[in-house]
């Protein structure tokens, strides 16, 4: 039996995971994530060098993503910044549903506007 693996490596997997699931919860904000949304997220996913098992896992996930009050719940105090940026990038905000979810988000991880501004700035999103 292999020993378990460290812990941060644990913490860096489960970090990535969680950020891939603020995509597909952002994806969702329209009530659909068609196929290049999906294609997308799991691109994202295995380029976080997560295994198959873990992509399939995901692709489970986008079939039935959490809502956006699950997504704030589950998000480390240490992880709102790139929750919101995770998000950001997943959706083109081009829908009201979409810049009003990520208006909910914002708020509900307590980021005011200045926070936000940078965070579209350092995503590309300004």
């Amino acid at each position: 039996v292999p020993p378990p693996p460290p812990a941060a490596a644990n913490a860096h997997n489960e970090n990535a995971l969680h950020l891939i699931r603020a995509m597909i919860t952002a994806a969702d904000a329209d009530g659909l994530i068609d196929a290049e949304e999906r294609e997308g997220i799991l691109a994202r996913a295995r380029e976080a060098g997560l295994d198959a098992e873990s992509v399939q896992a995901l692709d489970v996930e986008i079939r039935a993503p959490m809502n956006l009050k699950q997504l704030v719940a589950r998000t480390p105090e240490n992880l709102r910044d790139e929750t919101y940026a995770a998000a950001l990038i997943a959706i083109t905000s081009d829908s009201p549903e979409e810049r009003d979810f990520l208006d909910q988000l914002a708020s509900a991880l307590k980021l005011d506007a200045s926070a936000r501004q940078e965070i579209h700035q350092q995503v590309g999103m300004a």
